[in-house]
């Protein structure tokens, strides 16, 4: 069963929350236990609630959208700068 947005979005909330993750990158890299631990979480609390509203799946796809947008961001930010550095260093080498 793939993942649902919402209780994704709610386990990472829940887990930054807690202090597990300082950014909405280290949800990638934390331990598979602690990831299953939160999305159990938030499954729990979405049942208890009666689960997401249109506006709460709304807001974890859109999340989910921003945050591939900004891993975008930063490998082409991190590419330029990258380029700008090589040409700044093919610059000085031939003067």
């Amino acid at each position: 069963m793939a993942d649902d947005p919402v209780e994704t979005q709610l386990a990472r909330r829940l887990a930054y929350d807690h202090g597990h993750l300082i950014d909405d990158s280290d949800w990638e890299r934390a331990p598979a236990d602690l990831r299953k631990d939160y999305q159990d979480l938030a499954r729990a609390t979405l049942a208890v609630l009666g689960g997401p509203t249109e506006a709460q799946r709304q807001a974890a796809v859109l999340d989910a959208e921003v945050r591939e947008l900004t891993r975008q961001r930063d490998r082409y930010r991190k590419a330029w700068r990258a380029a700008c550095t090589r040409a700044r260093r093919s610059r000085e080498s031939t003067s």
